[in-house]
């Protein structure tokens, strides 16, 4: 899952548009562009998405988590 792939489902344009849908800061969305949204992040929009989504071990996660 990638920061695309939310703007899509959330039917943004911009990225300040996605921070205040999914109630993110602009930081957390730019780190998520550079190093891949964590796991267990990308877990629970599966969940809130009833799966319409995925989480996606394969995208790059920062370290640590």
């Amino acid at each position: 899952m990638t920061v695309q792939d939310l703007m899509v489902f959330h039917g943004c344009k911009t990225q300040l548009q996605l921070c205040e849908k999914i109630q993110v800061s602009r930081v957390t969305l730019w780190k998520w562009g550079k190093q891949g949204i964590p796991f267990r992040t990308q877990a629970g929009f599966e969940v809130r998405t009833n799966g319409k989504l995925k989480a996606d071990r394969q995208t790059k996660t920062p370290s640590g988590n």
